[in-house]
């Protein structure tokens, strides 16, 4: 423990070097950026930024790329609660509770919420990386595809606890995304899926677009319609955040759970922050007192899935630096960063190379410290958007929103597809169909299914593999009761009302 110490501190000493610590600035103001446009994700950025790497050293390397992380997987949340536009899939259920909370004029709270339990997040799983990495690696080592099926199952099962008035409506919004999910070329075996001889589709429906035009054109179109003068944008100064540390106190317990979620879920190579983001936020409602009151803006909700999606960075870096596996796609990008300047992660990085390996660590933990400040800064400069008048808001957001799908693969069939989806997203809030299932459907529903194929080629298409491995079991067992416990209270109420009648 001592030795950790002493590296970590030569570490630190390494990250404020000027070089060093001017990387890991850039890298944060360049991800909080690339993480609230739409359109532009965190993984785009950090993709873009490693050419300028070729030559630098890999440790102000790395730290640009870390800074790049850790601020795109916040940096969606800004755009998600002000306008109804999650940067990132991972923003999605933070989007659903901020953007509630920013209507009922509690924008500083929201946002000053975001900040704080990202940055927590994230503090606390580079803190676990310092000091537990070798033998949490080697647990999730043990995993295989069996067990991120049951993973990312656990994940889709909290449909259950998001149908907030009709169960059968959200299956159906659930089960309409997946079928979405399903439409391209499957990977396993190149068939393709319901593309009806159209070349565009070959590739399959982007769930970005899905996002944009649900959330951001459908706003659009409700507030175009509704009855009555349109609203006013908040007051400037009612939009300026604040960081509600007191706050915090009452919420301690959804924000250490979403830290551990998002730290165990991230700790699963390939699982990465978006399932963790969704697992976070449907066992918060689950276990929460009042469920009913998520979706309307809970504060429980926003900090346990913007906790769980920085705290996942840290375990997907664990797979990184000590088995040299990439615990996920931004850090697979971050492998070929160690790769072009010939160095190879893994157990030895420990042992050959500690000063460059506590250097990066140290340019975590201050990554997630400088972020307050930067988020808090970037938070301000896009809520000074409020005092824009709706009208023209509107039309920004419709315009930039059709630039940023059209950005996505540069074609205007994606621009199409937003402004389908866009109507979708209108029609569903007008009849009152839940939109946040739809949208689980879509982004983990291609995952579900991936990893089931992969697990039956694996296991001679063995279904008893999943219930025989014990940690995918009791995932699995956990799942069912999620969806069994609410209908079961659900039936008990039913039966309650009937037997007081008279």
């Amino acid at each position: 423990m001592l030795e950790i110490f002493t590296n970590l501190g030569g570490g630190f000493v390494n990250a404020l070097a000027p070089l060093n610590f001017a990387m890991i600035l850039l890298g944060l103001t360049i991800g909080i950026v690339a993480g609230a446009l739409p359109g532009i994700t965190m993984l785009n950025a950090i993709v873009l930024v490693l050419p300028f790497t070729y030559l630098m050293g890999i440790v102000p390397a790395l730290l640009l790329m870390i800074g790049v992380y850790c601020g795109g997987v916040f940096g969606g949340s800004i755009t998600g609660i002000l306008f109804n536009i999650p940067g990132d899939p991972m923003n999605v259920p933070t989007t659903w509770e901020g953007y509630r909370l920013n209507r009922q004029g509690k924008t500083q709270y929201a946002l000053g919420l975001a900040i704080m339990s990202s940055a927590f997040g994230g503090l606390v799983s580079a803190l676990v990386l310092a000091f537990f990495a070798p033998p949490f690696a080697r647990f999730a080592l043990g995993f295989s595809t069996v067990e991120f099926f049951a993973v990312v199952v656990f994940g889709l099962a909290s449909v259950s606890v998001l149908g907030q008035s009709s169960m059968p409506a959200a299956l159906i919004s659930l089960f309409a995304g997946m079928v979405l999910g399903t439409v391209g070329t499957e990977a396993q075996y190149g068939v393709e899926r319901f593309t009806f001889g159209v070349p565009f589709l070959k590739t399959g429906v982007d769930f970005v677009t899905v996002l944009i035009g649900l959330f951001a054109i459908g706003e659009v179109l409700e507030q175009l319609v509704a009855v009555g003068p349109a609203p006013s944008a908040a007051p400037s100064e009612r939009a300026v955040p604040r960081l509600p540390l007191l706050d915090l106190w009452p919420l301690r317990w959804p924000l250490l759970r979403g830290t551990a979620v998002g730290i165990a879920v991230g700790g699963l190579a390939g699982a990465g922050a978006t399932v963790s983001s969704f697992v976070s936020y449907g066992l918060e409602k689950q276990i929460s007192k009042r469920p009913e009151l998520f979706g309307t803006g809970h504060a429980g909700g926003l900090v346990a899935s913007e906790s769980s999606v920085n705290g996942s960075t840290g375990g997907a870096m664990i797979h990184l630096l000590t088995l040299g596996i990439p615990g996920s796609a931004a850090t697979a990008v971050m492998m070929g960063a160690f790769l072009i300047h010939g160095i190879q992660p893994g157990p030895l990085l420990f042992t050959k190379q500690p000063e460059q390996v506590y250097t990066i660590i140290a340019g975590m933990i201050l990554a997630n410290v400088v972020m307050i400040a930067l988020g808090f800064a970037a938070a301000l400069s896009f809520a000074l958007l409020m005092r824009v008048p709706v009208p023209i808001l509107n039309t920004f957001i419709v315009v930039f929103c059709f630039l940023g799908a059209y950005a996505l693969r540069n074609d205007l069939a994606d621009v199409w597809l937003t402004m389908l989806f866009g109507m979708l997203g209108f029609f569903m809030r007008r009849y009152d169909l839940p939109i946040p299932p739809l949208v689980m459907g879509i982004i983990l529903g291609p995952m579900a299914e991936q990893y089931f194929l992969t697990s039956m080629v694996s296991h001679a298409n063995d279904l008893t593999v999943f219930v025989t491995r014990p940690v995918s079991a009791v995932v699995l067992a956990c799942a069912l009761f999620m969806v069994v416990w609410p209908l079961a209270r659900r039936w008990r109420r039913g039966r309650s009302r009937a037997y007081l009648r008279p």
